[in-house]
């Protein structure tokens, strides 16, 4: 593996019984679907983005907003998608600038429409280039979050 290179890790958050999404996840996926979450592992450390905003850890370790689940046990794939030009201390610098950026503040957040996902596929572009892209899993995840969520709107608007 080199010193650059920039992997995803992909996790099931089904697991973790106090997951804060896994209520209004489940109203819009089935009990059997996965609940994923994806973070950007790049120099050594673990970027996310979730109600918190930008976080930044050691990989593999909880992030604030997940309660009971072993993250070493959860991250359930690992892949590589590409390697980075970027220091340790560019990259340091660009994520301070996005924890500060309109975009990807806290309140931006929601767990359908502005999520990890889409904070990782960003940050993979801006690291290895345009070209760069995320496992098709997670783009399905979010296609099939996004198709159930209009389905479940339409339902409840013609129940009323």
């Amino acid at each position: 593996m080199c010193a650059n290179s920039v992997e995803i890790y992909i996790y099931d958050l089904h697991q973790d019984s106090n997951c804060w999404c896994k209520d209004e996840f489940l109203q819009i996926l089935t009990p059997d679907d996965d609940i994923l979450h994806s973070s950007v592992v790049v120099h050594g450390s673990e970027y996310s983005y979730g109600e918190g905003g930008v976080e930044q850890h050691k990989p593999k370790l909880r992030p604030q907003y997940v309660t009971d689940l072993d993250f070493e046990e959860a991250v359930s794939r690992i892949k590589l998608v590409g390697e980075t030009p970027l220091t340790k201390m560019e990259v340091e610098l660009l994520v301070k600038k996005m924890k500060n950026d309109a975009n990807w503040l806290a309140c931006k957040f929601n767990p359908v429409e502005h999520n990890c996902h889409h904070f990782a596929d960003f940050f993979v572009k801006l690291l290895c280039g345009k070209g760069t892209a995320l496992p098709a899993e997670i783009y399905n995840f979010n296609r099939k979050l996004l198709e159930c969520r209009e389905w479940w709107i339409c339902e409840f608007y013609q129940n009323d």
